[in-house]
């Protein structure tokens, strides 16, 4: 991997540290000089600086042009695009270059993984007071981060192997996937890897960006659809079909927006249960001078968008799961939406509907 323009820095990720060491030990196995670290665990007082830690150590240990390419295996609490935002944070002049972010995962427990709603701090891998995350979303978003998802640990069966791979390609359509044994792995990262922090697997469509694939057909039992409307969804409505909406439903995330707060983006993301939050405002709602200090992509698309009436408020939403009913899935989705007389009411009526996901805003959100 190395080169005359620096080492490279491969980063390593996944919840099962046996298949992230197993998975690093593979890419070693090829020529040039190659150091793999292992940040097995992180101490209490230094969750929250994880991310800019390693990356410090990491600069160090890949400072010098000579210096042999560096395969790091993360803490198994840890997400690419947490150390994305810490490298492109960081900058010490020296030679390193960022490569290729890998996630290992263990075909044969990726459905325990998924489901799994234990949080991170009941096995004490929070990064900090405020982490709420569940294994299964950490499982989920390390795949989505990658720019490689490998894939070790084949069950026996073949089509149980074929269905781990499909439900893989549905969770993350945009990265790479790799078999442990593929003999392209080692090539595929010897190029240097994105600095820039993509857009959240969750927000990817307020850039027009793909947020899931719609194949509704099932393949080895692996059911994904999208849905797109325009309309804002009933607040209660919403709330009561949450039920329905993550039955057999493995994964699932977006964003979308409530009759009762037209100003706010919202984020949906789902593995055992469905987490909302405020992501931004609206550019409808944002004053012209303003525009310049939005993400481009996000801008250009919002302009090609744009509707009279809704102007760029919109739902993208994406859901993914075994045995999973996406015609079901639509329909309930339609449903919440306002109906034609509910509309009629105007944003005035709209705010005054119950909104059971009130909670959900933060107080800098409130109305």
């Amino acid at each position: 991997m190395a080169s005359e323009s620096g080492p490279l820095v491969v980063m390593v990720f996944g919840f099962r540290p046996d298949i992230c060491a197993a998975v690093a030990e593979t890419l070693r196995d090829r020529e040039g000089p190659t150091r793999v670290v292992h940040y097995e665990t992180f101490g209490r007082a230094g969750h929250g600086a994880l991310p800019e830690a390693v990356v410090r150590d990491l600069r160090t240990l890949a400072h010098r042009p000579d210096d042999p390419d560096v395969i790091a295996v993360l803490p198994q609490s840890c997400e690419p695009d947490q150390l994305r935002a810490a490298w492109s944070a960081s900058s010490d002049g020296g030679a390193a270059r960022l490569g290729t972010m890998v996630t290992a995962v263990a075909a044969d427990w990726l459905l325990d993984g998924l489901t799994n709603d234990d949080s991170l701090r009941s096995v004490d891998l929070q990064h900090g007071a405020d982490d709420d995350r569940s294994i299964g979303d950490l499982v989920a978003r390390q795949i989505e981060q990658a720019d490689v998802v490998v894939t070790a640990d084949k069950p026996a069966d073949a089509w149980e192997y074929e269905q781990v791979r499909v439900l893989l390609h549905r969770i993350a359509p945009w990265p790479g996937h790799l078999d442990a044994d593929d003999g392209r792995l080692s090539a595929l990262l010897v190029r240097p890897g994105h600095h820039r922090v993509p857009p959240s697997p969750t927000t990817r469509g307020l850039s027009g960006m793909v947020v899931g694939v719609h194949e509704p057909l099932p393949e080895h039992g692996v059911t994904s659809c999208v849905f797109r409307a325009r309309r804002p969804f009933h607040p209660g409505r919403l709330h009561d079909a949450l039920d329905d909406l993550t039955d057999q439903v493995l994964r699932s995330r977006g964003h979308f927006w409530l009759a009762s707060r037209p100003d706010l983006v919202l984020s949906w993301e789902s593995t055992a249960t469905v987490t909302i939050g405020p992501v931004s405002g609206w550019l409808a709602d944002l004053p012209d001078g303003h525009w310049r200090d939005v993400d481009p992509q996000r801008r250009l698309f919002a302009a090609f968008d744009w509707d009279p009436y809704y102007e760029d408020r919109h739902h993208h939403l994406a859901f993914v799961g075994l045995d999973m009913d996406p015609v079901g899935i639509h329909r309930t989705l339609t449903r919440c939406l306002l109906t034609d007389e509910e509309l009629s009411c105007g944003e005035d009526g709209w705010r005054r509907l119950h909104d059971p996901f009130e909670r959900a805003y933060p107080a800098s959100a409130q109305t």
